[in-house]
C-alpha cells in the first residue's frame, strides 16, 4: 500500500526520526515537510499505484480549485401591467339616454374608444339620484380602481337632499381603496338656479373629500347640442366623456394609451 511505502521510507525516518533528535528549537520549515511528503507520494506512485498489474500509475490529483463563476446578470424587475378599470355611477346623462332613446355612443363607449386600456363597468341608470342609489351603493362590492359619480340633475330638479348622501358615496369609494371622480352637473337649457347650486355642492364635496373633480360645467355647449331641455345630444355627450377621460389621465397617466 502507498501508506506503508511512505512510512517505511528513509525519507519518512529522516524527517520524523533523525530530525526529531535534533535541537527541538530548530524548526523544520513546513514547506520542506510538504515537499518531502509530495516526493514520497510521487516516488511511490511511479512504481505503480494500481496495486496489481501493469503499467501506468494513477494520475496525481492536484489541489481542487473552485470553478470560475459567471457574474449574475443584473435583471430589471418585471413591471406589472397598470390597473385600468373604471366604474360609472350616475343618471340618464352618464347613461347617454333621453326620452328619444340611447345615444349611438354613450359615455361608457366613448371612454372605451378614447382609452382602450380601460375596462369600463357602466352602472348608470336613467332617473337615478343619490338618495335612491346610496343604500345599495354602500353595500356594493366594487372591483374597479376608479369610480365616477355623476348625480345631481334629478336631485336638484326635485329638491332632494344631495350633499351628504353624495359625501357618503365618496367616502365609501375611498374606504374601499378606490379613487373617486365627481363630475358635477352638465348644463341644461334655461339655466335654472338649482343647477349651479347643486353643481357647487358637488364641487364642495369633491374638494373636502379629496376626490377628483371632472367639472362638467366647464364643458362648452349650445342649445343645439341638447336632445331636450336636460339631456345632451351626441355632440355634447362626447365632450362630457372626454372630460372624464382627462380626469382619468390626470390620476393614471399610465392608462392613457
Amino acid at each position: 500500500m502507498l501508506l506503508d511505502l511512505i512510512l517505511s521510507s528513509r525519507l519518512f525516518n529522516w524527517f520524523f526520526g533523525t530530525m526529531h533528535g535534533r535541537d527541538e528549537r530548530e524548526d523544520v520549515a513546513p514547506g520542506r515537510v510538504l515537499s518531502a511528503l509530495t516526493l514520497a507520494v510521487v516516488a511511490g506512485c511511479s512504481g505503480g499505484c494500481g496495486g496489481g498489474g501493469g503499467g501506468g500509475g494513477a494520475p496525481i490529483m492536484g489541489i481542487p480549485t473552485s470553478a470560475p463563476t459567471k457574474e449574475a446578470r443584473s435583471e430589471q424587475p418585471i413591471k406589472p401591467p397598470p390597473v385600468c378599470t373604471v366604474w360609472l355611477e350616475g343618471d340618464s346623462i352618464l347613461n347617454g339616454s333621453s326620452p328619444a332613446g340611447r345615444l349611438t355612443e354613450p359615455p361608457a363607449a366613448a371612454i372605451k374608444r378614447l382609452r382602450p386600456a380601460y375596462t369600463v363597468t357602466d352602472r348608470s341608470m336613467p332617473g337615478n339620484y343619490v338618495t335612491m342609489r346610496m343604500p345599495g351603493f354602500l353595500a356594493e362590492i366594487i372591483d374597479a380602481r376608479f369610480v365616477v359619480l355623476e348625480f345631481g340633475m334629478n336631485d336638484g330638479g326635485n329638491g332632494f337632499d344631495y350633499r351628504e348622501p353624495l359625501r357618503s358615496m365618496v367616502q365609501r369609494v375611498k374606504a374601499l381603496g378606490k379613487t373617486p371622480i365627481v363630475t358635477g352637473l352638465s348644463r341644461v337649457r334655461g339655466a335654472p338656479p338649482w343647477r349651479d347650486a347643486y353643481d357647487a355642492l358637488a364641487h364642495q364635496v369633491a374638494t373636502e373629500e379629496g376626490a377628483t373633480f371632472a367639472d362638467w360645467g366647464a364643458v362648452p355647449y349650445s342649445d343645439a347640442d341638447m336632445a331636450d331641455d336636460v339631456h345632451p345630444a351626441q355632440s355634447y355627450s362626447t365632450p362630457l366623456a372626454e372630460k372624464i377621460v382627462r380626469a382619468l389621465d390626470a390620476v393614471a397617466p399610465e392608462c392613457a394609451l
